[in-house]
């Protein structure tokens, strides 16, 4: 049984016979590209539970099957398949299984540290269909321990920030930055500037600084920076295409200007960065 929250401690009891699977951001730079920290799944067992106080960063937790406790509010309450636990940063949080097990859960914590949080309010238990976040979270732990695809780790780390949002029902931050973002992606070669980034979602430029820095915790030029290191990081790794090729496609005049900016990302040249790829990933 969960105590009242004064008399609680910071704990992290895991148990001999839960089983994790993680993929975290010191690992794989397509979590923290997503400006998630960790996602992964639990099958869980007691002595199981969890007391964060306070939590350090927003997350969301879906059970799959069985059931846990969670307080809320001073009480203790049964968490079941079908609900979601969302946890700002800041505020705190007690779970533990409820029963024998196995408990199975699915979760993810978000990179919010800086700039607006991702789930306001106090810590609470939602009624929500989690499969599809459970079901994306386990293809990228999949992913992860197997082949470790830089583009299909990309696309579905990205998919689970969007399906934890759904499920916090919430979105990162103003609609029209979204929108900017998914226009330079789509055209990573163009000539992009802050001035016509502005125009392009009708803001101005410095209201266009100021989202940027709140929710990407860096300046616009920076983050296309970002994002072309990141295309240019799967094109070498699943593509054949040429330097010079890869180089014009992320925007850049030509392969050496492209060369110099990729070793200072990455640390590596190009060329080695695509053979690094090359060899067998360990598992997690």
């Amino acid at each position: 049984m969960l105590q009242p929250q004064e008399s609680l401690r910071e704990t992290h009891l895991i148990g001999p016979k839960c089983r994790e699977w993680i993929v975290s951001h010191e690992r794989f730079p397509q979590v923290r590209a997503a400006r998630l920290l960790y996602i992964g799944h639990s099958v869980l067992y007691p002595p199981y539970r969890m007391v964060r106080m306070p939590v350090r960063d927003s997350h969301v937790l879906a059970s799959i099957s069985g059931k846990g406790r969670t307080l809320l509010a001073g009480k203790e309450q049964v968490w079941q398949p079908g609900q979601v636990l969302l946890c700002p940063r800041g505020k705190f949080h007690a779970f533990e299984i409820d029963g024998r097990g196995p408990w199975k859960i699915a979760w993810v914590f978000f990179g919010d540290r800086v700039g607006r949080p991702v789930i306001d309010g106090d810590t609470r238990l939602v009624d929500a269909d989690g499969r599809p976040f459970v079901q994306v979270v386990q293809a990228l732990t999949q992913e992860a321990s197997g082949p470790a695809d830089p583009a299909a780790l990309q696309a579905l780390a990205t998919l689970v920030d969007l399906h934890a949002r759904r499920l916090a029902n919430t979105r990162a931050g103003d609609d029209r930055l979204w929108r900017l973002w998914e226009a330079v992606e789509s055209d990573l070669g163009n000539d992009w500037t802050v001035r016509l980034m502005a125009a392009r979602v009708a803001m101005s430029e410095e209201h266009l600084r100021r989202l940027c820095q709140a929710e990407h915790g860096k300046a616009p030029m920076e983050h296309v920076f970002h994002l072309r290191m990141h295309r240019a990081a799967a094109l070498l790794r699943t593509s054949a295409l040429k330097l010079d090729d890869i180089a014009q496609r992320v925007g850049f005049a030509s392969v050496y200007s492209f060369s110099a900016a990729f070793k200072r990302w990455s640390g590596l040249p190009p060329s080695n960065f695509r053979e690094a790829g090359q060899q067998k990933t360990p598992a997690l």
